[in-house]
């Protein structure tokens, strides 16, 4: 079967030709959007390079989950691969015979003279995935130090180059107060970056519906505050919110969502992300009480979970609860509406967590968050739509898409909040914002924020419009469509008032079914 690369996978195979014909590349850093594919670079590393310039390879991920799925990465018949690779944790023999092991941060972490010895023995080709959980002089950092040091060549590759905590990533050179992606002479830097995946049909487009609601609790001395999650006291209301009627007025909209999915035939299924696993159990018994059946997965090392995991998968249910495993490793492609409930607002944890929805699977359309509209979490949206919004054809200049703009917001938590005691909260009865001012049915909103909210969705309908045509056929399709939307309201988009925007937006639906 002839397979279709994406463009990190294209220059991959492209720096191992230069590698054979004798360019001294020893590191590739390889920043790849999450869900673009990155898990077939060793596969492509290993059947180019092997024996030619190395005689194994080692693949270190964050996660035994995403130990196994490679391990069964180098099985897929797609690739044809003779080769074949294990996964391992410690011991004498790592590879037993095969091309290479796979293993975690923390068994070599846990070991780091078992793994130093094996490449001692061999000529090792090293993949360090989603290297930025390696904090610069961590004892990780400490511990891989002799593997990259040995390895005749070096892949860093990552989804999100920073880290929560704001702490440097090790190997990762930095300058100008960032990460440094110059090439070297002996360093190559490949990109693939959410925009190109979307374009490419690697991933789908994330649609963001953010809801604002009211919280009330009571401080230490007694006193009762409230504020609205958007609100100065955004940290705190988040914290109530997620443990008290706010989260199952969002849950509900997420389930109204799921259901129209799942009325589509394809299998659709539903992620709700909890802040521990008290309120977890919680969430699940509310979805209980609805009617919907659903279990809970909490730490991917359990033997329960990795049964439910696994049953999630293949249907025997369709809405898991989990907490903060809602990232990298689980890998379902079927999810296609996220209840986010969690207190993380870490935006290399949160972009990995909403890419659990932006997989292709056979009959999905999109890929659909519902959270607060907390400040932390709108900064992150803001960040991400920037992205994922980029027009893949701007004809004539006619239309600049919308990305969020603005001053920056304040950054709101959500943590542990001890001295503070929830009371109530609710969901705005407007719900999502993206739905507010589109319908002569919905709730009053402010011109200028109905405004804003309309040419979102509409940069974003044409966004998800266009990046289903085929490639060649996309910059025709750009230019009617914008030519079309002018002789709606007889100007540019940007131009338009609230009336023309809602014209303009009714007629997309009525003209191009479920585009919105």
């Amino acid at each position: 079967m002839r397979l279709t690369l994406r463009k990190h996978q294209r220059e991959t195979v492209e720096v191992c030709r230069e590698i054979l014909n004798g360019r001294p590349v020893r590191e590739i850093i390889m920043p790849v959007t999450p869900g673009g594919g990155k898990s077939f670079v060793p596969v492509i590393l290993a059947e180019n390079l092997i024996p030619a310039i190395a005689e194994k390879i080692c693949w270190v991920v964050p996660r035994n989950s995403l130990k196994y799925q490679g391990e069964g990465e180098f099985c897929d018949p797609r690739w044809g691969t003779a080769k074949r690779i294990r996964a391992a944790c410690n011991g004498e023999d790592l590879t037993r015979g095969l091309a290479g092991y796979v293993t975690t941060y923390q068994a070599v972490g846990q070991n780091p003279e078992c793994h130093a010895a094996e490449f001692r023995r061999r000529k090792y080709i090293l993949i360090l995935d989603e290297f930025h959980h390696v904090a610069e002089g961590s004892e990780w950092h400490k511990a891989l130090a002799p593997l990259v040091k040995s390895a005749v060549l070096v892949i860093l590759a990552s989804g999100t180059l920073s880290r929560g905590d704001g702490e440097r990533i090790a190997f990762l050179g930095y300058a100008g107060g960032g990460p440094f992606l110059g090439e070297l002479t002996t360093r190559r830097v490949i990109t693939y970056s959410r925009g190109e995946a979307i374009a490419d049909g690697a991933i789908l487009p994330v649609r963001f519906n953010l809801v604002d609601g009211d919280s009330e609790w009571e401080e230490a001395d007694g006193r009762r505050n409230t504020s609205k999650l958007s609100g100065e006291e955004s940290a705190k209301a988040l914290f109530t919110a997620l443990r008290t009627e706010f989260a199952n007025g969002l849950m509900d909209m997420s389930l109204r969502e799921y259901r129209l999915h799942l009325d589509e035939g394809w299998g659709a299924k539903m992620l709700v992300v909890a802040p521990n696993i008290k309120i977890a159990k919680a969430y699940y018994d509310y979805l209980k009480i609805k009617g919907y059946s659903s279990r809970i997965a909490t730490s991917e090392d359990t033997p329960a979970a990795k049964r439910d995991i696994k049953d999630f998968k293949k249907g025997a249910f369709n809405i898991l609860v989990s907490v903060a495993m809602a990232s990298e490793g689980l890998n379902v492609p079927n999810v296609s509406v996220i209840c986010f409930l969690t207190n993380i607002r870490s935006v290399p944890w949160i972009e990995q967590c909403v890419a659990r929805a932006n997989r292709i699977a056979p009959g999905k359309r999109e890929a659909v968050v519902y959270a607060p509209a907390d400040w932390a979490f709108k900064k992150a949206v803001r960040m991400i739509e920037a992205e994922q919004l980029t027009p893949l054809n701007n004809p004539e200049g006619q239309e600049e898409l919308f990305t969020g703009g603005g001053q920056e917001e304040r950054e709101g938590g959500g943590g542990e909040r001890p001295w503070i005691i929830p009371v109530s909260s609710r969901a705005d009865s407007g719900g999502a914002i993206p739905e507010a001012g589109l319908s002569p049915d919905a709730p009053p909103c402010p011109p200028s924020e109905a405004e804003k909210i309309l040419r979102k969705n509409i940069n974003w309908a044409v966004t998800l419009f266009l990046n289903r045509q085929r490639p060649g056929n996309r910059l025709a399709q750009s230019k009617m469509l914008y030519r079309r939307m002018k002789l709606v309201a007889a100007r540019p988009l940007r131009e338009m008032n609230l009336q023309e925007l809602q014209a303009v937006w009714l007629w997309l639906k009525k003209e191009y079914g479920g585009i919105g």
